[in-house]
């Protein structure tokens, strides 16, 4: 794709409404972490009854057990984790239907919506921000990301330096997986390194940048290309969409571009307004 010459400050915009967007947006959420282990569903817990007072104490008499004992509730059926699926990523959207998980099933990787058979004998049931469900012959079960413990009750969101971390290795061609790896051995340690990093690749080759990710400018902001790395998609923008602001202020003006890029970057918190099909959909995401 042949792009005109423009500017390091606009192009700057560009990554940080659209580049970090790529990596992983709210209320999209998408995480590159491969796994492969089953986890049984989580129990719910009972809500305690209020104790009354100045009742009387029978716990003496239910000692005796003079109606004989409850048993013990069996265990929740788990079923055996299939050795060949890995957990590598999930989009999740106010509307279930519309979530996908990225699953490589015996190394083929591959989008799943709810309902989709990953084999004949696994189905997936339900996708969350940090694992999905799947039914194993008729038995739930939950698989999650690689070495990573489920807290249902505090699961921490992505970091925007893993963000950040993703998008360094966006365009490069790789898999999900060696995204991650190549992530991981990423040089930059803080958020503040990623976007000095993509400051310097802009002064470098802007036009290569833009080109890399898949972003048109215009008058009226930054177009998705027909051409765009995959990370785009998986953000949940597409082909023809249009970023036509961040944080409030339109893009396009060079002086206030100056200093929308920096005033972004530190503020920890970037919302981009995008154009599609003559409807705004607005995406709000910490960089912190």
């Amino acid at each position: 794709m042949k792009l005109s010459r423009v500017t390091l400050l606009q192009t700057g915009i560009a990554l940080l409404a659209v580049g970090s967007v790529a990596a992983a947006a709210a209320p999209l959420s998408w995480h590159l972490r491969g796994h492969d282990r089953v986890m049984p569903p989580v129990a719910q817990l009972r809500t305690p009854v209020a104790e009354t007072s100045g009742g009387v104490d029978i716990g003496p008499a239910l000692a005796l057990a003079p109606f004989g004992s409850a048993s013990a509730p069996p265990q929740a059926q788990v079923a055996a984790p299939p050795v060949d699926l890995v957990l590598l990523g999930v989009i999740v959207r106010d509307d279930p239907a519309r979530s996908l998980a990225l699953i490589s099933v015996a190394g083929t990787e591959a989008n799943f919506r709810l309902g989709d058979a990953l084999t004949p004998e696994v189905l997936l049931t339900d996708v969350a921000k940090d694992h999905v469900t799947i039914e194993i012959d008729g038995v739930s079960s939950i698989l999650s990301f690689a070495g990573r413990e489920i807290d249902p009750e505090a699961e921490a969101a992505p970091t925007g330096l893993e963000r950040l971390q993703a998008l360094a290795t966006s365009g490069s061609g790789m898999t999900a997986s060696e995204r991650v790896d190549a992530a991981q051995r990423a040089q930059p340690t803080t958020t503040q390194d990623f976007i000095n990093m993509w400051r310097d690749r802009i002064s470098a080759n802007p036009a290569q940048v833009l080109d890399t990710i898949g972003l048109v400018p215009t008058d009226n902001g930054y177009r998705i290309a027909e051409k765009h790395d995959v990370g785009v998609n998986r953000a949940g923008l597409r082909a023809g969409d249009l970023v036509k602001s961040v944080n409030g202020q339109v893009v396009g003006n060079v002086d206030k571009d100056r200093d929308l890029y920096d005033v972004v970057a530190e503020s920890g918190l970037a919302r981009i307004e995008v154009e599609r099909d003559g409807q705004t959909i607005v995406m709000s995401f910490p960089l912190q």
